[in-house]
């Protein structure tokens, strides 16, 4: 499993790249999308994959070059808790 990976395809559906999604539900979604039906491997700790994503996202939106960025709420104009979305790349028409 490639967390980078999971994480920027959830992190990527319309709705979700807008909006973005709070690090408990990516989590929630990586987990579900590695769990086989019948599998032999044991169950994925929610809290260490959890822990890891919120650390990797966090180091990312703080780079520079970084692809995912925090979400601010439009009302206060603060960053939401533990809100992450991808960075909207706006290329030039050459």
């Amino acid at each position: 499993m490639v967390l980078r990976e999971s994480v920027r395809e959830i992190l990527s559906e319309k709705k979700i790249r807008r909006d973005g999604l709070h690090v408990k539900h990516i989590a929630r979604h990586v987990i579900n999308q590695n769990r086989t039906l019948f599998s032999d491997e044991q169950e994925l700790a929610y809290d260490a994959i959890k822990s890891r994503i919120n650390q990797m996202l966090l180091y990312d939106a703080n780079r520079k070059t970084g692809e995912f960025t925090r979400v601010k709420n439009p009302k206060t104009k603060k960053y939401r808790k533990g809100v992450y979305r991808l960075k909207s790349v706006r290329r030039r028409l050459s």
